[in-house]
Order: structure tokens, then sequence, then C-alpha cells
């Protein structure tokens, strides 16, 4: 399967169009309002496909960008700025992993 269309910016803009839907047709907190059980179907399916596809991304975009250590001409200051990339990507996984583990915990119980 061929992946190299996924790339970070489509994906965060993704993110972006998902977040932005879920805010204009999910109902507030503290509203009574119920939400139509289709809404909440898209909305889980949409949270698990970009669950899967930030990861993927994120190691096409960094298996491409520790190859290039090689050629690049400050290797020294690229290859800080990228494990400091590196280390926000992995806490940023680590923050979506936590919020879906926390959503089945709440949703099972």
């Amino acid at each position: 399967m061929r992946l190299s269309g996924l790339t970070l910016g489509r994906v965060a803009l993704a993110w972006f169009v998902f977040l932005w839907g879920a805010a204009l047709f999910l109902p507030n907190l503290d509203s009574h309002a119920q939400v139509h059980p289709a809404v909440k179907a898209i909305v889980a399916a949409g949270y698990v496909t970009l669950l899967v596809s930030t990861p993927v991304a994120l190691i096409n975009y960094f298996n491409w960008a520790w190859r290039r250590v090689g050629v690049v001409p400050n290797t020294t200051v690229y290859v800080i700025w990228l494990s400091l990339e590196s280390i926000a990507a992995l806490s940023f996984l680590g923050v979506l992993a936590c919020s879906a583990v926390m959503f089945l915990v709440a949703a099972l119980r």
C-alpha cells in the first residue's frame, strides 16, 4: 500500500475539519439536547480514522527526515531540532492514545 499522499499537512487539515465539524454538530456539554446516533457514529469513525492516520503520517515524515541527516549542511542543529520534534510528536501521540483509552473506559462503564 502506498501512503506517500498522507502528509502531515493533510492530517493537520483533517484534524481541523474534524474538530470544527464536531463543534458545529455536537451539542454543548451543559445542554440537554440529544445527539442523533448517526452523528455519534460519524464522529467516532472520523476520530478512529484520524487516530490511525496521524501516527502513519508522523512515521512517514520522521523516516524521511532522519534519512536526510547525512545530506544537511548543519547536522548538529538539524539532529537537535529533529530530536525535539520527535519528542513533541511522541507526546502528542501519547495524548491521543490517552484520550482514546479514557473515552473507551468511560463509554464501557
